[in-house]
């Protein structure tokens, strides 16, 4: 088994094997976007820290973002733009996927080149006419 994980799409579904494992949904099957939404309705309304200042202010974090700027790796300046916390499912296969590879196919009737003892062949065939 790999530690390759990647996001899954908002729309995939998750099965848990084993229904101890529910986290934050009363069932073991959902969809990844379902997951998410339950974390950051709990994030919004239990914790009281977050209860007490979430505003609409606060709103724009989970949406659409919120203006700031970043300094990123290897970047020289700040960058100007949009901060968002994004909370995603990701999923890592026990086994990679193994893509098929297409055998070559085989030309259907290759016309090979004409023997030049097909033109005596031919003469010897044909009827003395």
């Amino acid at each position: 088994m790999s530690n390759q994980f990647e996001p899954l799409d908002p729309d995939e579904v998750v099965l848990l094997k084993n229904e101890q494992c529910k986290i934050l949904i009363a069932q073991p099957t959902f969809r990844a976007r379902e997951l998410t939404q339950e974390a950051i309705e709990i994030l919004k309304a239990n914790d009281p820290f977050v209860n007490n200042f979430w505003s609409k202010h606060q709103e724009p974090w989970v949406t659409e973002g919120v203006q700031a700027k970043t300094l990123r790796y290897g970047a020289e300046n700040w960058q100007e733009g949009k901060v968002r916390m994004r909370i995603i499912v990701e999923f890592c296969p026990d086994e990679p996927e193994v893509e098929e590879i297409a055998a070559p196919q085989e030309p259907e009737s290759v016309n090979e080149p004409e023997s030049p003892l097909d033109e005596i062949r031919r003469m010897i065939d044909e009827p003395n006419s």
